[in-house]
């Protein structure tokens, strides 16, 4: 018997909600080419903010799928249409669902928007085989070439990430609750556009000491895409001028491959301060405030 199947298993009839949550790269340092597949190789700090989309799945007679806003996304580019129609045919005992996106976090953010929805999904099966079973099957290692991010996101722990992304790391602990402010330009940027702008301009790994201070690593560190973002984008480098120049900030990056930026604080109240200060002098622009998780 399949490890999700169940003899004794009835019809889900009680919607589930699934929380996914956006990512941040606190520093993103890309190494070089792998000569065996030709990917660029990365050092990451991934975490997770209290900031995301809902997901809903709900009964239903065969698989659909909403998102609210509509993306105009093609289904078959959907990484949450994608991921589900992965775990069926991985599990098909999985029943049929709706899946219903509330989203929040924006596109071409960096923020993974994409694959926490697409997690999501894989915590939604995970949770059903469980509940019917009492064990749960492997299916991370089926979905985790689904996307660059997939392995982080359904880990969703704070935790060093390297190879092109997907081979995790130590767990970095003390960053749960530090005030995070967001904002993106009304324009993204191409992830394969800013990899191709780097122009052989590789960095060292970041030497991380869980001991020392994970604060003055994180400050010492880079996201190297930054600059060919900028180029490709200038309304990035207005986006971090501004949360520069805000009071009380501790760091200012961009995150992935962009377009979104975010400043770090000490206490929330400067940062809900300048959210209000941001949104006054960029209306235009998305915005938000956020704990890492």
């Amino acid at each position: 018997m399949h490890p999700l199947a169940s003899d004794q298993r009835q019809p889900e009839s009680v919607a589930v909600r699934i929380f996914a949550p956006a990512k941040l790269n606190l520093f993103l340092h890309v190494l070089g080419r792998r000569p065996e597949d030709g990917l660029h190789a990365l050092q990451s700090l991934f975490v997770f903010l209290s900031l995301g989309d809902e997901v809903t799945f709900s009964p239903a007679e065969q698989n659909d799928l909403r998102m609210t806003p509509d993306m105009d996304v093609a289904r078959e580019q959907n990484l949450a249409w994608r991921a589900l129609s992965l775990v069926q045919g991985f599990a098909p005992e999985l029943p049929s669902v709706q899946v219903s996106v509330d989203k929040v976090i924006p596109t071409e953010a960096g923020l993974g928007g994409g694959t926490a929805d697409a997690a999501a999904v894989v915590h939604w099966a995970e949770q059903y085989g469980y509940q019917r079973t009492g064990q749960t099957a492997d299916i991370r290692s089926s979905l985790a070439g689904l996307g660059a991010d997939m392995p982080p996101a359904m880990d969703q722990k704070a935790r060093l990430w390297t190879g092109s992304g997907d081979q995790p790391g130590p767990r970095v602990l003390g960053l749960s609750g530090i005030p995070v402010l967001l904002l993106k330009p009304p324009t993204g940027v191409s992830t394969r556009a800013c990899f191709t702008g780097l122009k052989g301009q590789f960095s060292p790994p970041v030497d991380w000491h869980p001991d020392a201070s994970a604060r003055d690593q994180i400050i010492a560190a880079r996201n190297d895409l930054e600059a060919p973002a900028q180029t490709l984008n200038p309304e990035i480098a207005t986006a971090l001028a501004s949360l520069g120049a805000l009071p009380g900030v501790w760091l200012v990056r961009m995150t992935g491959s962009g377009s979104a930026c975010f400043a770090l604080f000490d206490e929330k109240g400067p940062r809900d301060a300048a959210l209000i200060q941001l949104r006054q002098a960029l209306p235009t622009w998305w915005s938000a405030a956020a704990d890492i998780l």
